[in-house]
């Protein structure tokens, strides 16, 4: 009875086992750095989210252990939007306060800004990334920034829908509307004008006395750029059904 030869693997044949190998080996791993990395972030996010929740303030050691955490998760998962964008809502917490003085309001605001600048390019349609980008900026009296004028209009591109990030826009841009670039105050019109169509009540809710305002605005854009007439024609027809009252000096 003759020996059969077993077949061996063909050199290709052994490459690719070993490159399916090294790639199940390396997502293995990578899961667990992942995995180990939230085990540092999840709790840090959610002390500091409860003390907010609670109204309390934190110790200077609370503050370190928690970015300490923050960055731990960083070693083991670099480049993680969420964790940088936690670091960068750790930092803008900070000036709020009353009594910070300039040099914290100069190293927090910038931290800030750092970690959120680099979710939003990590992650560039996460608009919650963009819009906390240009709250900072607001906070910094950065608003005649061309900066904020663009994070502005990527969190209304990326969500135009969303009726938080809409609430955040336009009282953003209520108090900012001065400052903003030509590009940014037809965004914000837009966004408006968009959302008459779907979510008035969210509009009515935030804008209550300053529909007068808007609507003044609206007439300046379109009277100075045609191309925004059919762009805003939704807009024009509500602040065409309001009264305003003319206040005397």
């Amino acid at each position: 009875m003759s020996r059969q030869a077993k077949a061996s693997p063909t050199p290709l044949l052994r490459v690719l086992l070993t490159l399916v190998t090294f790639v199940l080996l390396y997502a293995l791993t990578l899961a667990a750095r992942n995995g180990l990395a939230d085990l540092y972030a999840q709790p840090a996010s959610t002390f500091l989210q409860d003390q907010r929740d609670e109204g309390l303030e934190m110790t200077e050691t609370q503050w370190q252990a928690v970015e300490a955490n923050f960055h731990q998760s960083l070693s083991l998962s670099p480049n993680n939007p969420d964790v940088l964008a936690e670091l960068g809502r750790m930092h803008r917490i900070q000036l709020e306060p009353d009594d910070v003085d300039l040099v914290d309001v100069e190293k927090h605001g910038n931290l800030a800004i750092g970690y959120y600048t680099q979710a939003a390019r990590l992650r560039p349609a996460w608009s919650w990334a963009w819009i906390s980008l240009a709250q900072v900026r607001w906070e910094l009296y950065q608003d005649n920034n061309e900066h904020y004028h663009q994070a502005l209009i990527f969190a209304m591109y990326f969500a135009p829908w969303e009726r938080d990030i809409q609430r955040w826009v336009v009282d953003l841009a209520l108090h900012t509307w001065e400052s903003l670039s030509p590009d940014a105050t037809v965004a914000v019109l837009g966004m408006i004008d968009r959302s008459l169509e779907r979510t008035p009540e969210v509009l009515d809710a935030i804008l209550n006395t300053e529909w007068q305002f808007l609507c003044e605005a609206a007439t300046d854009t379109t009277n100075s750029n045609s191309s925004s007439t059919h762009e805003l024609s939704r807009l024009q027809r509500h602040c065409a059904t309001l009264t305003f009252v003319n206040e005397s000096v």
